[in-house]
C-alpha cells in the first residue's frame, strides 16, 4: 500500500468548507463515531452526538427528530445488537427512525457507514445494505456509501481474542488461509470526517475502505498473538461449534446466524469489494501497527 498516496487522498476530501457545518454523528460514542466527532469540532463544525449515554437513543423518536432539526450534514450508522433477539428487525426499525429523522430535518449531506459486502445483502451487512437503500430514497444531494471492511477492534471485543489467547487457540467460524482485508476504526472516522467537511460531494458515491492491508485469519493470529507475547494457533471452528459458543458468552441466535452467513460468504471466497486494492482505498494503520497499539492500551 502507498501510505503517502493514502494520506494525500483523505487531505484533498478533508478540505474544508467555506461555513461551519452542523454535523449529527450518530454512535458518538462508538471507535468510529468519537474519531469522526473529534475530527469535525476540531475543524471548526458543530457537532451533535446520538448515543444513549448523550441523552439521545435510537430508539427515542423524539430525542432523534430534536438531534437532527437544523442540521444540514450527518454521520450514520446502524449499530449491532448482538443479543436483540431479532437482529434484522432491530436494524430495520433503527434505520426507519434515522431516515424519519432526515428526511423531516431536510438535510441534504449523510455519510453513512456501510460493509464492504453490503452489496451481497445478507449476514452482519444487511442492516446497512438495507438503510443505503432508505438514503437512497430520500434523493439527498451529497449522499456517500462509506463501505469499510472487517474491523480489527472485532478481534479484540466480538472475538474475544484475548480471552481466547489463554487457551493457546483463537477459533473462529472464518477459514483462516483467505486474505481478508482488515481496517482500524480510527482510520474510517478520519476518512468520514474527511468527506463530511468537504466542500462538495457527488450524489450517491460509494467509498471503499479495505484498510490497512489483507491478511489471513492465520497470520492475524500470529501478529496478535505475538504483539500480547503469547503463542496462539489458529483454528477455524465448524459453524455449529461456533454458533454454541457465542450464544454461551451471551449473543442472540440471530446475531450468531448473521454471523455465520457471513462467514460462509468469506469461506466460500465470494467476492467482497468491488474494486481492486488501491491507493485510494488503503487506509494507513497496518494490522502489525494496531496490533502494538492494542498491546500497549
Amino acid at each position: 500500500m502507498n501510505q503517502q498516496a493514502t494520506e494525500t487522498n483523505v487531505a484533498t476530501e478533508t478540505k474544508m468548507a467555506a461555513t461551519p457545518r452542523t454535523v449529527v454523528v450518530v454512535g458518538a460514542t462508538s471507535e468510529v463515531g468519537a474519531e469522526v466527532a473529534s475530527v469535525l469540532a476540531g475543524q471548526g463544525h458543530k457537532v451533535r452526538g446520538v448515543a444513549r449515554s448523550l441523552g439521545v437513543a435510537l430508539d427515542d423518536a423524539a430525542a432523534l427528530k430534536s438531534a437532527f432539526s437544523g442540521a444540514d450534514s450527518a454521520y450514520v450508522m446502524i449499530p449491532f445488537d448482538v443479543t436483540a433477539p431479532d437482529l434484522h428487525r432491530f436494524e430495520d426499525e433503527v434505520g426507519e427512525r434515522l431516515a424519519t429523522a432526515i428526511a423531516n430535518s431536510g438535510m441534504r449531506r449523510v455519510v453513512l457507514l456501510s460493509g464492504l459486502n453490503a452489496h451481497l445483502r445478507m449476514g452482519t451487512s444487511l442492516g446497512a445494505a438495507m438503510m443505503e437503500e432508505r438514503l437512497e430514497a430520500l434523493g439527498l444531494d451529497e449522499l456517500v456509501l462509506l463501505r469499510a471492511s472487517f474491523f480489527m477492534e472485532n478481534f479484540a471485543k466480538g472475538m474475544g481474542f484475548v480471552q481466547q489467547a489463554e487457551t493457546g487457540v483463537f477459533a473462529t467460524p472464518f477459514r483462516g488461509d483467505l486474505p481478508m482485508p482488515l481496517i482500524a476504526a480510527r482510520d474510517i472516522g478520519q476518512r468520514a470526517a474527511a468527506l463530511l467537511g468537504s466542500d462538495r460531494l457527488q450524489a450517491g458515491r460509494v467509498v471503499e475502505l479495505h484498510g490497512g492491508g489483507y491478511y489471513t485469519f492465520e497470520q492475524a493470529t500470529a501478529i496478535l498473538g505475538k504483539a500480547i507475547g503469547r503463542e496462539v494457533a489458529y483454528h477455524a471452528a465448524p459453524f455449529a461449534d461456533a454458533r454454541a459458543g457465542m450464544i454461551a458468552n451471551g449473543m442472540s441466535a440471530s446475531f450468531a446466524d448473521a454471523l455465520g452467513e457471513t462467514a460462509a460468504s468469506f469461506n466460500k471466497g465470494e467476492r467482497w469489494a468491488l474494486e481492486a486494492p488501491s491507493a485510494q482505498n488503503a487506509t494507513p494503520t497496518s494490522f502489525e501497527a494496531w496490533a502494538q497499539a492494542f498491546a500497549r492500551a
